[in-house]
């Protein structure tokens, strides 16, 4: 059994490469975006690289997990964090056509799909539920944390009056490659691999009750997050908004994540997870529709403050929620299909949204987030 002392060795690795993740990814997904319209790619076009950062991870995420759960994370880390430094360094090259930035998006993808599930699954591998949820809490505050990094560096980056797709794409290189030295301390103080025990079937996972609906929920939240991200600097771009105050709002939206996982244990506790996770998708879906109303930045900017705070305390309570309900021995193998619901919803839901944006780009976020909400009153009415 894993002592105390032996909890916080593991949790200063698993932090530490939880907020550089959150930072590197993110930043280089906004300085794909903005070397994608420097390249004059079309909003629909720009898109699909969101799809593709979620193509493979959708199919290979379950997979993933299933190993994780047999030999522990450690590896995948180490790969996810090579593949992500890969990634930089295609983007830090002059090269703005739509292949080159497909491969970008789909090596990004992979390496934050890869971490993410090894950190997972590391947190899993605690044996008292206890250490899990607070685990998960800090795991969610610190990629919060690393979520306002990518924005504040946007708009410190942005006061340059040059090559600001390429002082992103170096910045978060640099990042990536000490992201690399800061896995291979979590390679040194990762779980040993557990001693093989019989896997549930996947089925057998699908039907816990309740979890497909917690996967679901959180999923399309994901895909909300997912889209502002990639979405807002095109729309900031075709209504003139400056990258600052795009990078500004960006980190506003990240910030009152931050804040909501802060205080998830205690809101938890209060609220009652079930109810805290549909209320917050409730209120993310509702923030996001009002996105496509004519209200200017600062409407934009309170309307992505309230969604920030609702996804923070939605996208926690889903981990711990799954965590939860996951079936003995399979905590990363459920961990797994919940990250490839993510990646399916972050495939689809921007193709179908390329396709809403060609014709008006604020129905976008009124469609998602009518979906968000109608998800989140279905979640409520389940619960009673």
């Amino acid at each position: 059994m894993r002592t105390k002392g032996l909890v916080w060795r593991l949790a200063r690795p698993v932090l530490a490469v939880a907020f550089l993740a959150q930072v590197i990814v993110p930043l280089a997904r906004i300085a794909t975006s903005y070397r994608a319209t420097e390249g004059g790619l079309s909003p629909a076009q720009i898109l699909i690289l969101s799809s593709a950062f979620a193509l493979l991870p959708a199919f290979l995420a379950v997979g993933m997990g299933r190993y994780n759960d047999r030999y522990g994370g450690s590896r995948a880390a180490m790969l996810g964090a090579i593949l992500m430094a890969a990634g930089c360094a295609m983007l830090v090259a002059p090269f703005g056509g739509m292949v080159w930035l497909v491969m970008v998006s789909v090596l990004l993808g992979m390496g934050q799909t890869l971490q993410l599930t090894a950190l997972q699954a590391e947190i899993g591998a605690l044996r008292l539920q206890s250490h899990r949820e607070k685990m998960v809490g800090g795991l969610m505050v610190w990629q919060a944390v690393g979520q306002v990094g990518a924005p504040l560096i946007l708009s410190a980056v942005a006061l340059s009056p040059d090559g600001l797709s390429g002082n992103l794409a170096f910045v978060a290189a640099l990042l990536a490659v000490f992201g690399i030295v800061i896995s291979l301390l979590l390679f040194r103080h990762a779980a040993r691999p557990q001693s093989f025990v019989a896997h549930a079937p996947l089925g057998a996972i699908i039907a816990v009750p309740g979890l497909p609906w917690v996967i679901v929920g959180g999923s399309l939240c994901v895909a909300v997050q997912d889209l502002t991200l990639i979405y807002l600097p095109v729309v900031g771009h075709a209504q003139d908004i400056p990258p600052t105050i795009v990078g500004l709002v960006l980190m506003l939206f990240a910030m009152t994540q931050m804040l909501s996982r802060a205080v998830y244990a205690r809101a938890s506790a209060r609220l009652g997870q079930n109810a805290l996770m549909w209320g917050s998708v409730l209120g993310t879906g509702l923030a996001t529709a009002a996105m496509a109303l004519p209200i200017g930045i600062w409407g934009i900017a309170a309307a992505l403050s309230l969604s920030g705070f609702c996804l923070g305390f939605a996208i926690t309570a889903s981990v711990a929620l799954t965590m939860r309900l996951a079936p003995p021995g399979a905590r990363s193998t459920s961990l797994g299909l919940r990250l490839a619901t993510n990646r399916a919803g972050q495939f689809s839901i921007p193709l179908i949204a390329g396709l809403i944006a060609s014709a008006q780009a604020g129905a976008v976020f009124l469609v998602l987030g009518l979906a968000v909400a109608a998800t989140g009153a279905a979640g409520f009415r389940r619960r009673r």
